[in-house]
């Protein structure tokens, strides 16, 4: 029963990364989806494509473990420790933005709000994050005897 929640949350996890992920590509080359701006989905190729193998690496886990292969568990495991390395990315970037505006007072940023480097990968990263917590316990190698 474990694994078949692993499975629906790697399905829509990875479905979520590569739509949004094909969404950013598709908004760098000028195509406008109207949702992209509701979601706040910038036009980015690369942000884009480490979105689409994000969602790889969670779709690939979905599909070995509904094959019933518990190793499709490590891949789960692998993208919702990569979503969060990306997400952590983000909130870095938005911490150096910040001292751009209120400490080092750049003028570039005089008009910045934090909505500006709001991103999907940001965003989906709290899904993982949820996804880690659920199985925090599952993270752990198990002890030597």
């Amino acid at each position: 029963m474990a694994n078949k929640n692993k499975m629906f949350f790697a399905l829509a996890a990875g479905i979520l990364y590569v739509l949004f992920g094909c969404m950013q590509i598709v908004e760098q080359f000028g195509i406008k989806t109207g949702l992209a701006e509701l979601l706040l989905i910038p036009g980015d190729i690369f942000g884009g494509l480490c979105l689409v193998v994000i969602g790889a690496v969670f779709l690939y886990g979905a599909k070995e473990l509904n094959s019933g292969m518990n190793m499709g568990v490590s891949y789960v495991y692998v993208g919702i420790l990569m979503s969060l390395v990306f997400m952590a990315v983000y909130v870095l970037i938005i911490g150096a933005s910040l001292l751009e505006v209120y400490l080092i007072q750049n003028e570039d940023y005089l008009e910045w709000r934090i909505i500006d480097d709001i991103r999907p990968g940001l965003y989906l990263g709290f899904l993982s994050l949820a996804g880690y917590v659920a199985w925090r316990g599952r993270f752990s190698l198990p002890a030597a005897k």
